[in-house]
């Protein structure tokens, strides 16, 4: 009975020094992951073999097996090299370091709630709040623009950018069943109401992804609208409808030119950065907002009225000139359509005009 005593007694203590442990690492996390995240410049780092090998083992039901066991099974890589690429399910995801920092941070919090059943709860608390901040802080240095005035002291935030934001939203979401499902072994299952906030997360972050995918809109939308609309005054469609001599190859006025180069261009990039799915996404809202506002720009236009107080934009009179108007907003369409790896759009703006 003594020496029954004793065990509990040192088992009493190991848990409670092993919670003073855990609290004050996680308040090392917590700065830790705010002063990676301030500092990051959002572009992608490579991965190693050993943090490949966690990501595996956690989307393996295996997060918390000793490590013979993980041997044993083939799950830990001799390999020393790095990769580009987080794997996650299948699917590969360029990170940056502050989330797979963040992924660390939390498997510490698995491993603690696994050799501790005591912690299991103490560990779903931490775990949120880590995945909490980072979504949030995120969300302030990329789509807030802070990480312009933190200590990253980037120029500007661009589309590079925000595709490197979705990707590592997109792989957090991708692992979050699996650190959701390793806590759930560890608690008792009157707790398991303590796992719906990690529920709630899941939707915070796609609400985020979300609202960067609309961003790539807001970019288009900012170029066309205040860089590309002003100069579409200076188009005369009756007089380019004079020169129809080679329809098969349709040289665009500036305007429409430029909705399609810089679509173009921000296809370029994303095409290197997002996954086919986010692609076709992005694109899809993009070519949804140009059907809409391409004829919407034309008839602001021809409303308007110059500086001078002469008349604005005009919409051809003649036969050719309109002509000519519709064969550039299709031949502008069909550039945007062959675009790589896009669903094809059915544009409606030419049946508009």
């Amino acid at each position: 009975e003594a020496d029954r005593d004793k065990v509990d007694g040192l088992r009493s203590t190991l848990a409670g020094q092993a919670k003073a442990f855990l609290d004050r690492k996680h308040e090392s996390n917590m700065s830790a992951l705010v002063a990676a995240l301030d500092s990051e410049r959002w572009t992608p780092c490579e991965v190693s073999a050993e943090r490949q090998a966690v990501l595996t083992r956690l989307c393996t039901r295996r997060a918390i097996a000793p490590a013979a066991a993980w041997r044993d099974n083939g799950l830990e890589s001799s390999a020393t090299t790095k990769k580009p690429t987080a794997e996650v399910e299948g699917v590969q995801y360029k990170a940056v370091w502050s989330c797979l920092l963040l992924v660390e941070m939390i498997m510490t919090n698995l491993y603690a709630a696994g050799h501790f059943s005591s912690l299991a709860t103490n560990a779903v608390t931490k775990v949120a709040e880590l995945m909490r901040l980072f979504n949030t802080r995120t969300t302030n240095l990329v789509l807030g623009a802070g990480a312009i005035h933190s200590g990253a002291r980037l120029k500007s935030i661009n589309a590079k950018h925000l595709s490197m934001v979705t990707q590592c939203l997109g792989m957090i979401t991708a692992l979050l069943p699996h650190i959701r499902a390793a806590l759930m072994a560890q608690l008792p299952a009157k707790q398991h109401a303590l796992l719906n906030d990690l529920d709630k997360i899941k939707k915070e972050y796609l609400d985020h992804n979300e609202k960067v995918l609309n961003k790539f809109v807001t970019i288009i939308g900012g170029i066309v609208e205040h860089g590309l609309a002003p100069r579409i005054p200076g188009t005369d469609f009756d007089a380019r409808g004079k020169d129809l001599s080679n329809e098969g190859d349709i040289a665009c006025c500036v305007f429409l030119d430029g909705v399609s180069t810089n679509t173009r261009k921000m296809h370029q990039v994303l095409s290197l950065m997002l996954p086919p799915d986010h692609l076709q996404d992005v694109f899809s809202r993009i070519f949804a907002y140009v059907d809409n506002q391409v004829p919407t720009l034309l008839n602001a236009a021809s409303n308007a009225t110059a500086s001078n107080g002469s008349p604005g934009f005009q919409f051809p009179s003649t036969n050719d000139g309109k002509r000519r108007l519709l064969l550039e907003v299709e031949a502008t369409t069909e550039k945007l359509n062959s675009l790589q790896g896009v669903l094809p759009w059915e544009f409606t703006c030419t049946n508009v005009l």
